[in-house]
């Protein structure tokens, strides 16, 4: 089973847009009109943004009909001796994979990025961490993920082993490692310069831990509340480095590669044309940063330039007709 949430789905229906080879006239006007009204600019903030997927696991469902918001945006950790309930339980060998949309997680000095789970300390202060453990992964192009190293014995290196402590209610920052809670991770260990997608996954009985022994209908594996860069960029600037081989070395007899030019209809820059283009076009039109595509990666909305999908330059109305006309029917 296979379920994919996003907060970039837009107003516009997911319905057949194209009918016999012919685009339907009162999709295209409905999506006009709706390119017309006023929308709010979205704020870049250091939290995930979208739910791509959901594989849940045995014994998943807790927090399932609040997704994709449940976690998305801060932690909503309740301290050292009791869990948070605003977590979405992944279930015994489930995996969730979420993206950095409006900035991205970078490689800074230290830990680039917190995951924050809901253990805590049972029986009191001092009593032992109950732990749901999960194993991360990072990825730029959400095809190649590299994981986080661990240990399966100690479990050091996984997430769901520290208490949450940051809260929207008591001030304590998310991004502050030093005061945050969750489990810290650094991008220098895979020799990655940035992440977009951050996979978890449940490892089930592979790694036991409290939670396994502890019979659950619908709270299983590993209990995600939020993700949030510590270390934060621009979703457009380019990785300083390949992403997919930080150890590469061309050889002085290589012919460099040209850079790949622009999908037409392309306005998140992740190689497909579908809806979600269609609503990062609408919030490029109302963004505040002029309708050239130089400027489209400024702004509060950044665009990849293949948001101009008409080719002329400019970002308008007419390029967001022209993304809905290539977007396919749903099988």
């Amino acid at each position: 089973m296979r379920a994919v949430y996003s907060t970039e789905s837009g107003p516009f229906p997911r319905c057949h847009l194209r009918q016999r080879g012919r685009v339907r006239e009162g999709v295209c006007a409905l999506t006009i009109l709706f390119l017309l009204l006023p929308r709010p600019t979205l704020a870049a903030d250091p939290f995930a943004d979208e739910v791509v997927s959901f594989t849940p696991g045995a014994g998943a469902g807790f927090g399932a009909d609040m997704l994709p918001g449940i976690v998305l945006g801060p932690p909503v950790g309740a301290g050292a001796t009791e869990g948070s309930l605003d977590v979405l339980s992944l279930g015994n060998g489930g995996t969730i994979v979420l993206a950095f949309r409006d900035s991205v997680i970078c490689d800074g000095d230290g830990p680039d990025f917190t995951v924050f789970e809901n253990a805590f300390h049972a029986g009191g202060a001092d009593g032992p961490i109950f732990t749901e453990v999960g194993i991360v992964a990072v990825s730029e192009d959400g095809e190649h993920f590299f994981e986080l190293p661990y240990d399966p014995q100690t479990l050091t290196g996984l997430a769901g082993l520290t208490p949450v402590f940051s809260n929207p209610s008591n001030g304590i920052d998310p991004t502050d490692p030093a005061v945050s809670g969750g489990d810290h991770f650094d991008l220098a260990t895979v020799g990655l310069k940035r992440a977009v997608y951050v996979r978890i996954t449940d490892p089930g009985d592979a790694i036991p831990d409290a939670g396994n022994r502890v019979p659950s209908v619908n709270q299983a594996g590993f209990d995600l509340d939020a993700i949030a860069a510590i270390h934060a960029c621009d979703f457009n600037v380019p990785s300083p480095t390949p992403s997919l081989a930080a150890t590469f070395t061309p050889s002085a007899t290589q012919t460099p590669t040209p850079p790949a030019e622009p999908i037409a209809g392309d306005a998140d820059g992740n190689g497909v044309v579908d809806v979600r283009d269609l609503d990062r076009c609408t919030g490029e039109l109302f963004d505040g940063d002029g309708d050239t595509v130089a400027a489209a990666a400024g702004g509060a909305v950044h665009s990849a330039p293949g948001v101009d999908a008409n080719g002329d330059g400019r970002v308008t109305v007419a390029d967001s007709v022209g993304i809905a006309s290539l977007i396919g029917s749903p099988d």
